[in-house]
């Protein structure tokens, strides 16, 4: 079982696009769903040059983000799990079933969101595989490669075995990633996010939910809660 972080377990999402919001005011730009749809799961770096070409913005991607870090430093210690995810990494933990995370988040911000929720964050102990690992040589989702090594720390490491992986994702790049690296995805987007990106589009997860607090594990082969 692999888990994004952002939007997928913690209400982060929103403090991004509060933050993002704050640091395009002067160039009198907003956080769109169309930019939003196509920054989510995506490295910092690679977000912050996605969003500038988007918005068309005269500053480079690493003043971007200096400007964004100090706000979101703040607001991270207050971010909350999303409805179910609780519920579910308790239960997963109990019945031994391997799980790890792997997140877009740089390992410095991954320690500031999960900080104050150990309750939520200490079953995966250290299998959490961060955007900035070197192991993963700057690439993110869509790329497949978080997936495929955060499936090997749990000592997955052929193609047969990454088909019986399950990773749970709100973004569509980590849809795209998931299947890309031959995973079963179940995919829990943003009402908003459904909206911006239509029917038009090229997704293609295992199963669609709102919340997580509607995934059902026996439906996976998984115990009953």
């Amino acid at each position: 079982m692999l888990f994004d972080m952002d939007g997928l377990m913690i209400d982060s999402e929103k403090l991004y696009t509060i933050v993002t919001d704050e640091v395009l005011k002067p160039w009198g730009k907003t956080m769109t769903w169309d930019i939003k749809k196509g920054i989510m799961g995506r490295p910092g770096l690679d977000a912050a040059t996605f969003l500038i070409k988007a918005t068309g913005i005269d500053i480079t991607p690493e003043e971007f983000m200096s400007r964004m870090q100090g706000r979101l430093n703040e607001v991270f210690k207050s971010v909350q799990p999303l409805p179910g995810v609780v519920r579910l990494v308790h239960h997963l933990q109990k019945h031994n079933i391997p799980m790890a995370i792997a997140t877009g988040s740089k390992k410095d911000n991954y320690a500031i969101k999960t900080a104050h929720l150990d309750f939520l964050f200490a079953p995966f102990g250290k299998m959490v595989l961060c955007g900035d690992d070197p192991i993963l040589q700057g690439r993110g989702k869509p790329d497949p490669t978080i997936f495929i090594e955060a499936a090997k720390m749990l000592g997955i490491h052929t193609a047969e075995g990454r088909a019986k992986c399950l990773v749970f994702e709100d973004g569509a790049p980590g849809v795209r990633a998931a299947r890309a690296a031959g995973m079963e995805v179940v995919w829990v987007p943003d009402a908003e996010l459904l909206n911006a990106m239509g029917d038009d589009h090229d997704l293609v997860p295992s199963l669609t939910i709102n919340s997580m607090e509607h995934f059902v594990p026996e439906e996976w082969g998984l115990p009953a809660y």
